[in-house]
Order: C-alpha cells, then sequence, then structure tokens
C-alpha cells in the first residue's frame, strides 16, 4: 500500500509539471492571438479543476483501499501520456527555443504565422482530451465518499481552505463552479448520520399548484404559478421497503430517505443522470394530520416541459430513435446508477417506468433521468426476502431475487443486472412491457413480437429453471440483435451487466464478502460498464 500511495504522489508530480511546462509555452504567445488566449483559457479552467483534484489525491493516497488507488494510478498514468503528446504536439519544444519573453515582437508574430494553427489544434485537441480524461476519473474520485476515515475529513477542511485563497483561478469563472474539493464537502457532510439540513416544507407551499401524472410512471409533474412564471417540479411517494407492500413504516425509512435527499441536493444533474431533490413533503392523513407517507420533491431543468417515462417513449411506435438519443439515454441512466452506489444505496426498482426524459427543441428524447426511489433502501441495511409473482416486475430483477421465494439478499449487482435489461431494451428501442390500449391501468402483457414470453406463473414456482431461461433468453437477444443496432461496445457493456454475478463470466461476483462498503463493486462497474459506455462517441 505505501509503494502504491508514493506511486500515486510520484504520479501527480510529473502529470503537475508537464501541465505547468503546457501552460508556460501558451504563456509566451496568448497575448498575440485572440484564439489562442480563448483555447489557453479553457485548458487553464478544466487542468485548475483536474489540479486541485490531483493535490488532495496526493495527500489522502494512504488513506483509500487498494482497488482504488491502482484504478487511479492507472488513470494518472493515461493523463500523464496525454499531456506529454500535448507538448509534442505543440510542435513547441526545439523550434521555439529561441522564443522567450524577451524576443522582439517581430519575431514572436513571425513564429506564430507559421505555427499558429498547428498551436490553435493542439490546444483543441488538449481540452478535448482533458474533458474526457475528467470524465473517466470523476467516477472514481466520487468513490472516495465512502472513506469514513476521519483523518479526509481534516484533509479535506484543510485543503479546501487552501483552495480558497487560490490566486490562479480564471477570473470569469466562478470559484466554487471549479473547486470538486467543495463539491466533495458537501457529499460527504450529506452522508454522515447527524446531518441535518432544512429538508421539509408543506404542502402549503405549493399552493395553486396543478398535478399532471406522468404515463406510466408512479412519479407525477406538478406545475406551480408564482408571480406569472410556471414552475416545474417532479414528485413521488416512497413506499415500504424490500418489496413489501403494506403499511409504510415511516420510522423505518425516514433516515434513509433524508440522506438520500441531502444528497441529491448538492449534485449537478447533467453529470450524474439524477434530478436535484428540492425537499422532503410530509404526506399527512387530512383528519389526524398523522404522517401517512414521505413525498420527495425534485427540481427540473430550466425552462423544461413536462417529461414521459421511457416506457411510454417505447411504446410509442411513432417515435423512432436515433442512435445518438439511443447512447445519449444509456450513458444517462449508467451514471445515475452509478452516483446511487457511491452515495451507498441501492435502487431496487430501475425499470423504464421509473427513467423520466424531458424533451429538448428538436426531439422529444432530450435529457433523461433515474427516478423511482419507492423502495430504495442503503447498501449495507438487512433486507427481507419477500417477492411477489408479477411478471412485468420480475423481468428487471435478477433470477435470485425474483418471484415469491426470494433466494438472496439484495446487492448492488441486483441493480447492475435490472440497468442490463432495461440497456437491452433501450439498445433495441423496444418495449418489453405493452400495455392493452396504451392504458396503464390494465394488465400489462408481453408484447406479440416479443421473442420472451412469459407470465406471473413463471414466477410462483419454487424452482430456479424458469428464472434462469429467461436470464438465457436476454442474454442471447442480446448477443443476436444489438450489435447491428448499437455496435459491439454497446452490445459488451449490457452482457457485462446481465452476467455480472455469473460465477464464470462475471466481474461482480466474487467480492460480495470482502465489499462492505460497496467500493470494489464501484470500481468493476466503472472499468467494465461505465468506461466502456463513455467510450463510445457518435
Amino acid at each position: 500500500m505505501a509503494e502504491l500511495a508514493c506511486a500515486v504522489v510520484g504520479a501527480v508530480d510529473v502529470c503537475i509539471r508537464s501541465a505547468h511546462e503546457i501552460k508556460e509555452i501558451c504563456r509566451r504567445f496568448r497575448a498575440h492571438d485572440k484564439e489562442i488566449e480563448e483555447k489557453t483559457v479553457l485548458v487553464d479552467a478544466i487542468w485548475f479543476r483536474i489540479e486541485s483534484q490531483m493535490r488532495f489525491l496526493s495527500r489522502i493516497s494512504k488513506l483509500l483501499e487498494e482497488e482504488l488507488i491502482k484504478s487511479q494510478l492507472s488513470l494518472l498514468h493515461i493523463l500523464e501520456g496525454k499531456l506529454r503528446q500535448a507538448i509534442t504536439q505543440l510542435a513547441l519544444e526545439n523550434s521555439g527555443n529561441d522564443i522567450n519573453d524577451r524576443s522582439p515582437k517581430q519575431k514572436i508574430m513571425d513564429y506564430l504565422k507559421k505555427w499558429k494553427w498547428a498551436i490553435k489544434d493542439s490546444l483543441r485537441v488538449l481540452v478535448v482530451e482533458l474533458e474526457a480524461w475528467q470524465t473517466r476519473f470523476d467516477p472514481t474520485w466520487y468513490l472516495t465518499i465512502l472513506n469514513s476515515d476521519k483523518i479526509m475529513d481534516l484533509e479535506l477542511r484543510q485543503a479546501n481552505r487552501e483552495l480558497a485563497n487560490e490566486l490562479d483561478i480564471p477570473l470569469d469563472l466562478p470559484k466554487n463552479q471549479l473547486n470538486p474539493l467543495t463539491n466533495m464537502w458537501k457529499l460527504r457532510s450529506a452522508s454522515k448520520p447527524d446531518y441535518r439540513v432544512s429538508l421539509y416544507f408543506e404542502w402549503a407551499k405549493l399552493k395553486n399548484s396543478k398535478n399532471i401524472p406522468v404515463m406510466f410512471s408512479t412519479a407525477r409533474a406538478i406545475l406551480r404559478e408564482k408571480c406569472g412564471q410556471t414552475k416545474l417540479y417532479i414528485a413521488e411517494a416512497v413506499t415500504s421497503p424490500d418489496g413489501s407492500y403494506g403499511p409504510l413504516d415511516i420510522g423505518q425509512i425516514r433516515a434513509a430517505v433524508e440522506s438520500l435527499a441531502g444528497k441529491l441536493q448538492q449534485i449537478d444533474p447533467d453529470t450524474f443522470g439524477l434530478l436535484s431533490c428540492k425537499g422532503l413533503i410530509n404526506d399527512r392523513e387530512p383528519a389526524t394530520k398523522a404522517v401517512k407517507g414521505i413525498e420527495l420533491l425534485y427540481d427540473t431543468p430550466q425552462n423544461s416541459a413536462v417529461p414521459a417515462s421511457l416506457r411510454g417513449l417505447l411504446l410509442d411506435r411513432s417515435l423512432v430513435a436515433s442512435l445518438s438519443s439511443i447512447v445519449r439515454i444509456a450513458k444517462h441512466l449508467i451514471r445515475s446508477v452509478s452516483f446511487v452506489h457511491t452515495s451507498g444505496f441501492v435502487h431496487k426498482n430501475i425499470r423504464p417506468e421509473n427513467i423520466l426524459v424531458f424533451p429538448s427543441k428538436d426531439s422529444s428524447l432530450g435529457m433523461s433521468f433515474l427516478v423511482g426511489f419507492n423502495q430504495f433502501r442503503r447498501s449495507n441495511q438487512p433486507t427481507n426476502l419477500l417477492g411477489d409473482p408479477a411478471w412485468h416486475r420480475n423481468l428487471y430483477r435478477h433470477p435470485e431475487r425474483q418471484g415469491t421465494n426470494v433466494m438472496n439478499r439484495y446487492v448492488m449487482q441486483h441493480d447492475i443486472y435490472s440497468l442490463g435489461v432495461c440497456l437491452l431494451e433501450i439498445g433495441l428501442w423496444q418495449s418489453f412491457v405493452h400495455y392493452p390500449g396504451l392504458n396503464p391501468t390494465a394488465a400489462p402483457v408481453t408484447p406479440m413480437s416479443s421473442e420472451i414470453q412469459i407470465n406471473n406463473a413463471d414466477f410462483e414456482a419454487a424452482h430456479l429453471s424458469s428464472r434462469l431461461r429467461i436470464k438465457e433468453q436476454l442474454v442471447d437477444l442480446a448477443k443476436r440483435k444489438l450489435p447491428s443496432r448499437v455496435g459491439d461496445v454497446y452490445t459488451e457493456v449490457v452482457l457485462a451487466c446481465l452476467l455480472c454475478l455469473d460465477p464464470r463470466n462475471g466481474r461482480f461476483g466474487d467480492i460480495n464478502q470482502e465489499d462492505k462498503d460497496g467500493i470494489l463493486v464501484g470500481i468493476r462497474f466503472i472499468e467494465q460498464i461505465l468506461a466502456r459506455i463513455n467510450g463510445i462517441s457518435i
């Protein structure tokens, strides 16, 4: 561990020196060319965030788990290679050695006339490369939230103080936007058992509002008129956990709901594919005023229209999804699952009904967000083995969790399997569940065109064979149909999810006992699923 920590410190130092060498090269010429100046400002802004993370990583490397350090060290080596490549591509190491601050302006301008397009192109590529690397690194960065060591909090507090006094910040960008340590501090604070923040408010504050159901979803839209403007919220009720559909035990779930809401107040929705939480509302009995439920209330993207559920969109035969739309929805869904797990929760209800898609100006398939936290719980919380025979819910459950006779406690890998079924549907752009007459209250049936014909009886028996058969059918369908539709990488992602607990093919099945905080699952999820899907470029 000590050797790995030292290797991280060394890799960070190399990356910082390389980045400063690039910045020094740019400094010579940025004052003489507007486009170079603009691109250099972009590089500075991106690098400020990365360097802040790198320096903090050096401070805490000895506190991190071995698998996490290895993953981050691998990414640091990738970053080092990108920076060294950028230095080479700038083509200034030899030909520009005689250009310095004391060089006459005409000499600099003559040099720029020859090389400025190469410099601009190199900087443009560097911006793209740094942003792509940041996207790969951030999930492992947020995994450090799970480390409960108090020294981590002390180091984070001190690093925040130091960064607040940092002078080398682009003046046209707000500090909080660039400071990843502030976000980390907020998320770690929201993870503590004693975390308290103003979360609750009463329904009275939503007076003059209109409730609009979201077709095929338990979530609903709320339109509120205030001062001549309309504000859109999304609300959903938390039901009893673990598949039991009896009376809600408020005391049992309140702490988990408050913890989830606190984290969802700190996130960037676009980054994580999750809506920011506006707050919680106690749903009270009209007569006794006793609390009978808890409502999660979410903010929505600015100027957004009422969303549709992914299920409703899949059932719309007139809607043809482009490949770019499919990949975008898949990426957002995978990011959201990653963050839910990083925050120490399991979702337990990942289905198209619980994915909301907001229309954009040009398409019905705009930004998408995971909701449906009706049955979520903390990942380390004990779970019961209650289930149900409803085929349209069991289709998205791992065979270990299907039917009335549930075999195993719920773990993060079960969410990953559910994710795989959803990604298969999204990739094929075909709903596995049909509602006659497109009536949400009708009993769901399997579409006539579907290769997977199942019903409730398949999940009433105690035998595992029929459940494994359904999983095998999904795997076979992915292998046969997905490559021609969405390509090999997307197909590999779906198979990695569906086979996540397979003893021969899975990469997640051997870590249940040793992974109490979910870090190993998180690392493998990032490497096997998130990194692969992020690598798809349309």
